[in-house]
């Protein structure tokens, strides 16, 4: 599934709290044999738009790695609007993760909907 437009920034607070809930009511949940934030890291796509900015671009690079978000992430522009994001200017000024753009641009998408 691919959530777009919703943002990706709120995904990893509540994959940690359906995590810590899962441990705890694991004994009433025998057919869940899987983490919560597995399930979803196999099942789930989001896209960028809109970006959360963090105060500090640096804690850019935190949201990727907590959120497990490299290879999930897909890029969305929400052109016509007058808010769209241009692919020039959508993502941060810092150093990224290597493949982080290609895959972020392009990858991600021709992997998930099987496009040559």
């Amino acid at each position: 599934m691919v959530l777009i437009e919703g943002g990706f920034a709120w995904l990893q607070p509540l994959t940690w709290r359906l995590d810590a809930h899962y441990k705890r009511l694991r004994r009433n949940l025998p057919h869940l044999t899987r983490l919560p934030s597995e399930v979803i890291h196999d099942h789930i796509w989001l896209t960028t738009e809109p970006m959360e900015e963090p105060h500090r671009p640096e804690y850019f690079l935190d949201l990727l790695e907590q959120g497990n978000l490299c290879d999930r992430l897909m890029f969305a522009t929400d052109y016509p609007h007058w808010d769209f994001d241009a692919p020039s200017d959508a993502l941060p000024k810092i150093k990224l993760p290597d493949g982080f753009e290609q895959k972020l641009m392009f990858e991600t998408a021709l992997g998930f909907y099987r496009l040559p």
